[in-house]
């Protein structure tokens, strides 16, 4: 499998901003993709979602006008407020249900990994960003979402989780990804 990829990104940035800036839509029209995945900032689920919901209705016309498939990522809850996660799901399932987009649900592999596993830490020591595990987690849910494989290389955890825990962080990734019809991609 060939993946090329390209993030337009900076930090703390919203869709609204995004959409404000107009690159997505400049490269949207200037090559084909597959699939193109959105993220807002992380918070607006819980503290702005009928801003998010209006852009990512425009971003998912405009994804799906240009012939690719649309996602959204789904975050994690601060590691302060797990139960907040709940509200999250919520917000990603209305979303999905209303402008067709699959939904790459990174938050709830997280949740269900860190009920799991609760002294590896998945977080930065800020609470919200991902640690190196944090990361790979988020990798291997979008591996799992976006292509048909099975299983993903151990080389990026390897020194960094037992092969036991590496498995069972696989294995919920891959769970997740494919559990639930309402984030199936196809």
């Amino acid at each position: 499998m060939q993946v090329k990829a390209e993030v337009l990104a900076f930090g703390g940035a919203s869709l609204a901003a995004h959409w404000n800036r107009g690159e997505v839509q400049k490269r949207l029209a200037a090559q084909k993709w597959n699939a193109v995945v959105l993220q807002d900032q992380s918070t607006r689920p819980l503290r702005a979602l009928k801003s998010m919901q209006e852009y990512v209705r425009r971003f998912v016309d405009e994804i799906q006008a240009a012939g690719a498939k649309p996602y959204l990522y789904m975050t994690w809850a601060r590691k302060d407020n797990p139960a907040s996660q709940a509200n999250i799901v919520t917000a990603f399932q209305g979303l999905a249900e209303v402008t067709g987009a699959g939904v790459i649900p990174v938050g709830l592999a997280w949740d269900q990994f860190r009920r799991l596993r609760p002294a590896i830490d998945l977080y930065e020591p800020d609470g919200s960003h991902p640690s190196v595990i944090g990361s790979y987690l988020a990798a291997c849910t979008h591996v799992f979402s976006l292509a048909d494989v099975d299983a993903v290389s151990d080389s990026s955890a390897e020194n960094r989780l037992s092969l036991t825990d590496l498995h069972l962080l696989h294995e919920i990734c891959k769970t997740t990804a494919r559990a639930d019809k309402t984030f199936r991609s196809t």
